[in-house]
Order: C-alpha cells, then structure tokens, then sequence
C-alpha cells in the first residue's frame, strides 16, 4: 500500500516500498501553475525519486491541467530525466483516464531517456507493467 510523502497545492506524491513505485497524482489546481512553477514541482518530485531509489514511476495524468511552455519539454529531458535514471528508475508510466486515447508520443520515451514509457488506461495494467521492471532486471 503508498504512504503519502508530499501533498502540495499542484501534486500529491506517494511511495509503494514493496514495488519500489513512486506516484504523481496531479491535482486540477494544476490548470493555474506556471512555467516555474512545474519546474519546481518535477524538482521535488526528482528529489523524492533519489530518496526512495524507485525503479518505477506512475503519474497520473487524469486531472492535470497544466500546458506547458516553450523548451519545458527539453529543460524536463536535461535536468530531470537523468535524475530518475541515476536513481534507478527504469520504466516510467502515465495514467490516462479510462476511454481516453492515450496519445502515442506517452508511449515511447523521449530521446535522451533511459527508461522504458507507456501510457495507460487502467492502474492494474500499468502496475503490471511497472512491476515487470524487477523481474526481468532491465534498465
């Protein structure tokens, strides 16, 4: 079962020890956050990743509402995504809300990212999937 580790304005976090899983679960208030303010967010977030040593991460996309700015996307592959790696992270899921199509580009990772990324529709998929990380021993 996750223990909350950080409820904010924008994010809650979680941590499942048994999966070695770390959670996002996006808040609406998500639809006033600035450019800095995301980036603070992921910061935290990295920060949390390095603490726990995670091997998986799930964020829930579902009540996100944020758009992000131009070069956000690059800053995010720079400076965040080799943080997860260096952690130990080596599959990385988002969670769509059921019925809605997730878009293609949540099924693959960013170039420059070590990790494996696919987007879901159903938690008890994505956790499989995330839980396959240990048992195969790939990063």
């Amino acid at each position: 079962m996750a223990q909350k580790i950080h409820d904010g304005m924008f994010l809650k976090i979680l941590w499942d020890g048994a999966s070695r899983t770390i959670f996002i679960d996006w808040k609406e208030a998500t639809a006033g956050m600035t450019d800095d303010d995301f980036k603070a967010a992921l910061t935290l977030f990295a920060h949390c990743v390095e603490k726990q040593k995670a091997h998986a991460i799930l964020v829930d996309v579902s009540q996100f509402r944020y758009k992000m700015g131009p070069g956000l996307q690059e800053w995010r592959v720079k400076n965040i995504s080799p943080r997860y790696y260096a952690a130990g992270v080596r599959r990385f899921a988002f969670l769509f809300p059921v019925g809605v199509a997730v878009p293609p580009m949540m099924n693959q990772s960013a170039p420059g990212e070590s990790f494996l990324t696919r987007g879901f529709n159903g938690l008890g998929d994505a956790m499989t999937w995330l839980k396959e990380a240990d048992s195969h021993g790939t990063r």
